[in-house]
């Protein structure tokens, strides 16, 4: 009786086996696909974070010392960040590398990137930026 029902068991076709294989790469694509775009917007989420940190931490150092915490031997200028699409249209010309050493007690999800600052305005810029969507951003303030 054993034998006789293992014969007669047919299993699955070819074709629900290819069907089930492109129907898996189709879900695995749009999960892997949600899954990148969720990733990027939480890098911009972070950086938007950081920079905002930052400039409350800069407005509390500038009205303490009265003077920014920069690295004043490197001055760039709009001409030099060219590559910074979302640079204020407002700002000045010159721009400095933040010392983030400066600031105490400061918590940021890239402590290891450089940001740097508009003399005249104090919006913090990251020099890198975070992709999204392909638009390079670099501070989350519009231009």
């Amino acid at each position: 009786m054993i034998k006789y029902n293992v014969k007669n068991e047919k299993g699955i076709s070819l074709a629900t086996l290819v069907i089930t294989v492109v129907l898996l790469m189709i879900i695995t694509t749009i999960l892997a696909t949600n899954s990148y775009d969720s990733l990027q917007l939480s890098k911009l989420n972070k950086l938007s974070n950081d920079i905002q940190a930052l400039e409350d931490r800069i407005a509390s150092y500038y009205i303490q010392k009265e003077e920014l915490p920069i690295d004043k031997s490197r001055k760039y200028t709009k001409s030099d960040l060219k590559d910074i699409k979302d640079l204020a249209k407002g700002d000045g010309d010159e721009y400095y590398l933040l010392n983030l050493n400066m600031l105490d007690n400061l918590s940021l999800n890239y402590p290891r990137a450089k940001y740097i600052i508009n003399v005249q305005s104090h919006v913090v810029y990251n020099m890198e930026g975070i992709n999204y969507h392909g638009t390079i951003y670099h501070t989350y303030k519009n231009s």
